[in-house]
């Protein structure tokens, strides 16, 4: 099977671009952060909201979306999940000026519970496709990541660095390639770092990502812990790790 399916895409002119769709929304370019922090976790957001109530500003992006900037580094809260919506909103905001994207979020577990900083992301969806050549893993920012990992030390967070599966389909995570990726020593699965880490190769932009572990996918059975007060605290540790790295 090859991707995508028009051979050599990956080099050819778009027809229109992101800076054009940001020039037809009339939006000014001089407002809007060069580093910012996604996350896909609504409790994350009021982890923000309370913690720097009065001390933030609010950006419209879209209808229903803002981006929230402290300290000159933005916060976006994402509704959707998956590839191609949030390589789509980053398209628009690298276009807007971002330069540094950290990816934060939750992951499922293929080996543990835990915190994993992603090295690299096999490329099991479609969009990173549509941006560089084929190959099994796509990678981050190398200096973004080290960063990261500096500021995770900092805050004595404990984690480990390994590979990520990087998904479009979560219902069909089937237990062959569960068990597959698991012996191959990949940690998580999840459906954005792969698509986010080519789109940043492709713009020459820095992305890095994290994870904290939501939900466990075991031999015979799924453990899910979205609920769990020691999932949420973790995510809310990651938002002032990444906000001690963009800090600097």
């Amino acid at each position: 099977m090859v991707f995508p399916k028009f051979k050599n895409k990956q080099v050819a002119e778009a027809l229109f671009s992101p800076e054009e769709f940001i020039q037809y929304k009339k939006w000014d370019k001089r407002k809007f952060p060069k580093k910012i922090i996604i996350t896909y976790q609504k409790s994350v957001l009021n982890y923000f909201r309370k913690k720097f109530r009065g001390k933030y500003k609010r950006l419209k992006l879209y209808l229903n979306d803002e981006v929230l900037i402290y300290k000159k580094i933005g916060f976006l809260y994402v509704k959707g999940i998956g590839a191609p919506n949030i390589v789509t909103i980053v398209e628009e905001l690298i276009a807007l000026g971002a330069k540094e994207f950290i990816n934060m979020g939750s992951a499922g577990g293929l080996i543990d519970r835990g915190v994993f900083l992603c090295n690299k992301a096999v490329r099991d969806e479609g969009t990173s496709h549509h941006y560089i050549s084929d190959s099994i893993y796509s990678y981050p920012d190398k200096s973004l990541t080290n960063k990261l990992s500096k500021s995770l030390d900092k805050f004595g967070i404990q984690y480990t660095i390994g590979a990520s599966w990087t998904i479009d389909a979560p219902y069909r995570e089937t237990k062959k390639e569960i068990a597959h990726y698991r012996k191959k020593g990949i940690y998580t699965v999840e459906m954005e770092a792969a698509s986010l880490f080519a789109l940043g190769k492709f713009r020459r932009v820095k992305v890095a990502s994290v994870f904290a572990v939501s939900d466990v996918l075991g031999d015979k059975k799924w453990d899910p812990q979205f609920h769990k007060f020691d999932f949420k605290r973790t995510l809310n540790k990651l938002l002032d790790v990444s906000l001690d790295c963009l800090s600097k």
